[in-house]
C-alpha cells in the first residue's frame, strides 16, 4: 500500500514549492527501509538557512538497521538543518549529513544488532529562487525542465565509477551483478565525504525528483520525464504504480516538487493550524479555570454556613451559550436567607457582591479567551 502523502506549500522568494511524497514496501521485501521527509511552513519560517528541505534516504544493513539507519539520517538532517546558526544553505546541508553520519555510526557502534548499518541520502533545499543539494550514495535527484530531464546527483556505486572510467556502458551497468555495491554511504564510518552544490538557479514549472533506486532502478528517464508532467499528486502515485506493475523488488520512496508562482500568504498556513490549537487550548484552561472559581466561592460560602443554594458554574456557561456575541450574563438569584441578625445581613449582602463580581469577571475573561 502507498502511504498517504502530505501535501504543503511554502514561498520561495516570488516562487512557491510544493511537494508529495510517497512510499511503499514493495512486493518483495518485508520491511520497509526507505524513509522520505520535508519541512512544514511553519518549521521553516522559523529557521536560519530557511527554505524548504526535502530528503529520501535508503537503508541497508539487517533486519533492523536499514529502516534505523534511513530514518536517523532523516531526521536528523532535517533537525540539525533546521536549528542551524548559519543562513548560509551549502553550510548548513553539509554540517547537517556530517552529523546525521556520526550519530548513525554511534548508534551503530553502540548496539550490537545495528552493526554495520548504513543509508544513502538526498537533500534537497530551496530558497529565494534557488537551490542546494547534498548527496551521499545512489538515491537520485532529478530536475526536469521543460522538455528535458536532467540527474543532478552523482552515483557514489561501484558501477558509476566503472561507467565514469569508461570500462563499462550506462546499459551494461543497468544489469550488472554489482550494481547494488556502494562506494560511499552514511554511517559506515565515522567520516563521509559529502557531495554538496549550489546555488543553481529555480525556473517557474521546475520539477525535481527525489527517489531511492527501488524507482529509479525500475523507471527510466525517458518515463520519469513524461510522468512529472503530471499534477504532482498524480506523479507521485504514477511512480509508485509503474515500479509495482515491473515487479518492485525494492522498496519504493519518491518525492515530486513544483516550482510556481504563489502569494506570500502561503507561508502562513501551518501557522494558522498552530493558531488554532493553542486556541482551543486557551478555551480548555478558561473553561476549567472558570469552573475553580465557582467552587472557590462555594466553599467561602459553606465555611461561613450561610443557607443559600449554589450556582452551578455549568449554569453559568450555559448561560454564556444562549447569548453568543454578548458579554451579558443572566444569573438567577439565590433564595432568600433565613432571617439573619442584622450584622450577618450585611456580611451574606457583601459575599453575594463578592461572588457575583467574581463569576461576571471570570465569565468575561472566558468570552474574551473563546473569542
Amino acid at each position: 500500500m502507498t502511504e498517504p502523502a502530505a501535501e504543503t506549500a511554502v514561498t520561495s522568494g516570488d516562487l512557491v514549492v510544493r511537494a508529495v511524497l510517497r512510499t511503499d514496501v514493495g512486493l518483495v521485501r518485508s520491511e520497509n527501509q526507505d524513509f522520505g521527509s520535508y519541512t512544514t511552513p511553519a518549521e521553516e519560517h522559523r529557521s536560519h538557512p530557511g527554505g524548504r528541505l526535502l530528503i529520501v534516504a535508503d537503508g541497508m544493513g539487517g533486519h533492523r538497521g536499514g529502516a534505523t539507519a534511513s530514518r536517523l539520517a532523516a531526521e536528523t538532517v532535517k533537525k540539525q538543518y533546521l536549528d542551524s546558526e548559519t543562513t548560509d544553505v551549502a553550510s548548513a546541508l553539509r554540517d547537517a549529513l556530517t552529523r546525521a553520519n556520526a550519530r548513525i555510526f554511534s548508534e551503530a557502534q553502540a548496539n550490537p544488532d545495528l552493526r554495520g548499518m548504513g543509508t544513502t541520502t538526498s537533500a534537497l533545499a530551496v530558497r529565494n529562487g534557488e537551490g542546494w543539494f547534498g548527496h551521499v550514495g545512489d538515491s537520485r535527484i532529478y530536475r526536469v525542465r521543460n522538455d528535458e530531464i536532467k540527474q543532478l546527483t552523482e552515483d557514489h556505486s561501484l558501477v558509476a565509477s566503472m561507467v565514469r572510467e569508461g570500462l563499462i556502458t550506462a546499459k551494461e551497468a543497468e544489469t550488472h551483478p554489482r550494481r547494488n555495491v556502494l562506494q560511499r554511504s552514511m554511517g559506515v564510518s565515522e567520516d563521509v565525504e559529502i557531495d554538496v552544490h549550489g546555488p543553481f538557479e529555480l525556473q517557474e514549472g521546475d520539477t525535481f525528483i527525489l527517489c531511492s533506486d527501488g524507482l529509479h532502478g525500475l523507471v527510466k528517464e525517458p518515463e520519469l520525464k513524461d510522468v512529472a508532467k503530471l499534477p504532482i499528486d498524480q506523479a507521485a502515485d504514477e511512480f509508485v504504480k509503474r515500479a509495482l506493475d515491473r515487479g518492485a523488488p525494492d522498496n519504493v520512496t519518491v518525492i515530486v516538487a513544483r516550482v510556481e508562482r504563489g502569494f506570500p500568504e502561503a507561508v502562513v498556513e501551518g501557522d494558522e493550524t498552530l493558531s488554532d490549537t493553542l486556541l482551543e487550548k486557551t478555551q480548555e484552561i478558561s473553561a476549567d479555570a472558570f469552573d475553580a472559581t465557582v467552587k472557590d466561592v462555594k466553599n467561602v460560602k459553606d465555611q461561613d454556613q450561610i443557607d443559600t443554594a449554589p450556582i452551578p458554574a455549568m449554569a453559568i456557561v450555559e448561560a454564556m451559550k444562549e447569548t453568543p456575541g454578548e458579554q451579558t450574563l443572566d444569573v438567577p438569584p439565590p433564595p432568600a436567607p433565613p432571617s439573619p441578625s442584622p450584622s450577618l445581613g450585611m456580611t451574606f449582602a457583601k459575599k453575594l457582591l463578592l461572588l457575583v463580581v467574581v463569576l461576571i469577571a471570570a465569565a468575561g475573561a472566558w468570552l474574551y479567551w473563546a473569542h
